[in-house]
């Protein structure tokens, strides 16, 4: 009899431990990526040099100030072709965005007078053929000076009422990371 109840109990304990098992355990989200860097690389269709407009900022927010570089002149009513390129402590981002593609969007602004025109490439959409923005066309206007803003959205609505490569308003979502670059277009 003594055998058969530590057997039943042997079996309630397997029991009690398998059922305690949580087959949902919570996926613990570390955050959001720390974007250190952005680059815009700027190939034109014509005998202009190419253009790299490049942000970094080892330390993240704080710290130390961001570094800004541009190579190459952007020159007026000329056409490009764009690929931003994202990076973080651990290098290259761009995978993971490729991946996550209905997840993210870039958009591209141009303010304060800069004469930049930007549309989404045909390449580089999501799973459902909407924009992720890592590839973009530029066309320039005539001589001016602004401001280039690169916007990388996280969870935005990509079907919003009103929504367009240099509208991110409308797309909700959160931003990951901002960068705005001084431009010249000679």
């Amino acid at each position: 009899m003594t055998r058969h109840i530590y057997l039943f109990l042997g079996f309630g304990l397997l029991f009690f431990a398998a059922s305690c098992a949580d087959d949902d355990d919570p996926i613990i989200d570390g955050g959001e990526e720390l974007i250190t860097s952005v680059t815009l690389t700027l190939t034109p269709n014509g005998p202009q040099e190419t253009v790299v407009l490049g942000f970094s900022d080892p330390d993240g927010d704080g710290g130390n100030a961001p570094s800004f570089s541009t190579t190459g002149t952007i020159v007026a009513n000329a056409n490009y072709q764009g690929q931003v390129s994202f990076g973080g402590p651990d290098g290259s981002i761009d995978a993971e965005i490729i991946d996550e593609g209905i997840d993210h969007q870039v958009f591209y602004q141009s303010s304060g007078g800069a004469n930049l025109d930007f549309s989404y490439a045909t390449i580089g959409t999501d799973i459902n053929g909407l924009p992720i923005g890592l590839s973009t066309i530029l066309q320039t206007g005539a001589v001016s000076s602004g401001e280039l803003t690169i916007i990388l959205r996280h969870e935005p609505n990509k079907v919003a009422a009103g929504i367009a490569i240099d509208n991110p308003a409308v797309a909700g979502g959160s931003t990951d990371v901002e960068v705005t670059f001084q431009v010249t277009v000679e």
